[in-house]
């Protein structure tokens, strides 16, 4: 604002009033809002197809900017039916929206960072060993990401006799985790 006043005695043709943007303005944000989720849907899902936390959360950045244009429109529109306060309601609620997706964009990109894992990739991996035929129980199972590939190790314990039970349980492993790179099977009697 106070830019705004400093410059107009320089030039007072800037405080003309804006445009009417006309019947057309609600139209047009309606075709970006579905662009944008068009657009964040396929960086989410390929996102997720190559292990990438960076895409997914690009992805997740589109459909905000996606559903805050329609935001804007709503709150336009109710300034146009003669509800001023629409405006810094959806601001608000803007605000509030951007803010947790921030908080869960940070959660998910920092734990990448730290080589953490999610807590559901973890559980299919036991889910995985667990109802190979010929494992009697899993030990352990630890998985990291390098990278956009996971690597991990498990513990189990089977039948000695059974030789083939590490390329199993790895086989298994690989189906249920399409991320994995390198996956080492112990086999505890």
């Amino acid at each position: 604002m106070t830019a705004w006043a400093d410059a107009l005695p320089a030039n007072p043709e800037r405080a003309r009033p804006a445009p009417r943007l006309g019947h057309h303005a609600g139209r047009d944000r309606g075709g970006s809002v579905g662009g944008a989720e068009l657009v964040a849907i396929y960086r989410i899902r390929i996102g997720r197809r190559i292990g990438s936390a960076a895409l997914v959360a690009d992805g997740v950045h589109a459909r905000t900017d996606g559903f805050t244009s329609l935001a804007v429109v709503i709150g336009g529109a109710g300034v146009l039916l003669d509800f001023p306060l629409a405006d810094p309601i959806v601001g608000i609620i803007i605000s509030i929206a951007i803010f947790v997706l921030l908080l869960g964009t940070i959660g998910s990109i920092g734990r990448r960072l730290m080589d953490a894992i999610e807590p559901e990739l973890l559980e299919r991996a036991e889910h995985a060993l667990a109802h190979v035929e010929g494992i009697d129980s899993v030990e352990r199972v630890r998985l990291r990401w390098v990278g956009h590939r996971l690597e991990g190790d498990a513990i189990v314990t089977a039948d000695p006799e059974r030789t083939e039970i590490g390329g199993l349980a790895e086989a298994s492993i690989r189906a249920h985790l399409p991320h994995v790179d390198e996956f080492l099977i112990s086999v505890r009697s």
